[in-house]
C-alpha cells in the first residue's frame, strides 16, 4: 500500500516511549551531560536540583514531599513501593495490563499474611463497580491506565483520600498522565511515573514522590526486620536527596530531557494548559471518529475514558487493527514505525493513540493528518 507522503503525519502516536519535543529531540546529545559524575556539583547541585524543583512545581507537588529519580522504569519503581510501604494490607483497582501487573505480580509477591485485596471489572466491562478498601495500609491506585484508555476519576481519587484510614498510604501509579492531567492536588502519599509518556524522554528512567507519612511508613518497614533487595531500598535514596544525588548512576540525558520539557512546560501555561493540551488532542481524534462508520470510543462511559492515552473500537468486523496499524507502520516513515497498535493484551479489535502534549505542541494539525492516513488506509483496505 503506497499512502501520500503528503498526509502523513509527522510524528510517533505511540504511547512509549513517546513523542519528544521538536526542539530538545535536535539537541546534539553531547550538550546532556556525557562523561560527568552523578556526585559532581554539575549534576547533583545543577541538573538535578532543577529538575527536582521543575517538576515539583510542574506538578503542584507538597514542597514537603520528597522527590527522588529512581533506577529503572515504573516496575521497580512500583515494586519498591509495594515492599517498602505496605504494612500489613494492601488494596487497589486492576483494569489494565499495568494496574494489573502492580497489584497481581508484583503486590502478589509480598508474604502471605499480608492481605491482599483488589477489584477487577466485570466480564466485558472495563472499569470496577466495588471499590478498593480505603483503609488498608498501602492502597494503589492508576489514575491513567496506558494499555487500555481508562482512567480513574478524580472525583473516585478525591474520595479514596477523604475516606482513607488513619494509618493508610495513598499510592498513585502516573506514568500516563504525569505532565498532561490535572489531579486533586495533595491528595495522594505516594506518586511514581517514568518519564516516556508526557515528559517524552526515553524509557529507563523513573520518579518516585513520598509525603513525610510515607517516608516514616518506610523507616517503620525498615525497622521491622523486613528483607527487602538492596536496588528495592527507600533507606539510602532519601539520604542521597538530601543532597541532590541518586543511589546509583542514572540516565542524566532522560533527567536532562525531563527537566527541559517541564521547564517548557512551566513557561506554557503549566499542568493546566498540558490538561487542555490533551484534551484538545484527544477531542480531534474522538471527532474523526464520529463521522467514520468504522470507529468509536472503545470506552464508552467520559469519567473513565483516558484523554492522554486513547482507545478507538473498529466497529467494522471486516476491518482488523492488525491491517491498519501495519499499513502505517510499512510507510516508510521512522516516527511512525510503531504505528498505532493496540497494547499487546488487549483483547478487543481496537486502535491506541497517544494524545501527550509534545505529540503536537501546537494544536491538532498531526491529528488530522493521522485521521487522514486512518481514512486512507481504510478506504484501501475496503477495496
Amino acid at each position: 500500500m503506497n499512502i501520500p507522503n503528503e498526509i502523513l503525519p509527522d510524528v510517533t502516536f505511540a504511547c512509549g516511549p513517546s513523542q519528544g519535543h521538536p526542539d530538545f529531540r535536535n539537541t546534539p546529545l553531547s550538550e546532556t551531560y556525557f562523561e560527568k559524575s552523578h556526585r559532581s556539583a554539575l549534576l547533583s547541585q545543577g541538573l538535578y536540583k532543577e529538575a527536582t524543583e521543575n517538576i515539583k512545581n510542574l506538578l503542584q507537588i507538597p514542597q514537603d514531599y520528597e522527590l527522588f529519580f529512581f533506577h529503572g522504569g515504573a516496575t521497580p519503581a512500583m515494586d519498591a513501593i509495594v515492599w517498602n510501604l505496605t504494612k500489613n494490607s494492601i488494596s487497589g483497582l486492576s483494569f489494565g495490563a499495568f494496574s494489573k501487573l502492580w497489584a497481581k505480580k508484583i503486590a502478589g509477591a509480598l508474604p502471605s499474611d499480608i492481605k491482599k485485596d483488589f477489584k477487577s471489572p466485570a466480564e466485558g466491562e472495563y472499569f470496577p463497580k466495588e471499590k478498593a478498601d480505603y483503609k488498608a495500609s498501602l492502597v494503589i491506585l492508576t489514575p491513567n491506565e496506558t494499555s487500555m484508555g481508562v482512567q480513574i476519576s478524580n472525583k473516585y481519587l478525591e474520595e479514596a483520600w477523604a475516606q482513607k484510614g488513619e494509618d493508610t498510604i495513598i499510592a498513585w501509579d502516573c506514568t500516563s498522565c504525569a505532565g498532561g492531567r490535572l489531579l486533586p492536588s495533595g491528595k495522594f502519599d505516594v506518586m511514581l511515573f517514568s518519564l516516556q509518556k508526557c515528559f517524552g524522554a526515553p524509557g529507563g528512567t523513573s520518579v518516585i514522590i513520598l509525603s513525610p507519612k510515607a517516608v516514616k511508613r518506610a523507616e517503620e518497614i525498615k525497622a521491622s526486620g523486613r528483607n527487602i533487595p538492596y536496588i528495592l531500598q527507600f533507606e539510602e535514596a532519601l539520604a542521597k536527596v538530601k543532597k541532590y544525588q541518586t543511589v546509583n548512576t542514572p540516565s542524566t540525558t532522560n533527567i536532562w530531557l525531563a527537566n527541559e520539557a517541564a521547564k517548557w512546560m512551566l513557561a506554557n501555561g503549566g499542568l493546566k494548559a498540558m490538561d487542555e493540551l490533551c484534551r484538545k488532542h484527544a477531542k480531534a481524534v474522538l471527532d474523526f471518529a464520529a463521522k467514520t462508520d468504522y470507529l468509536e470510543p472503545l470506552i464508552k462511559d467520559e469519567d473513565n475514558r483516558s484523554y492522554t492515552t486513547l482507545t478507538l473500537k473498529i466497529t467494522d468486523s471486516k476491518l482488523k487493527d492488525a491491517d491498519i496499524s501495519s499499513a502505517i507502520k510499512k510507510c516508510g516513515k521512522g516516527c511512525l514505525s510503531d504505528g498505532i497498535s493496540k497494547y499487546s493484551s488487549v483483547e478487543d479489535n481496537s486502535l491506541r493513540i497517544a494524545c501527550f502534549p509534545f505529540v503536537d505542541i501546537n494544536g491538532t494539525e498531526q491529528f488530522e493528518k493521522l485521521a487522514k492516513t486512518i481514512d486512507f488506509v481504510v478506504k484501501e483496505l475496503r477495496k
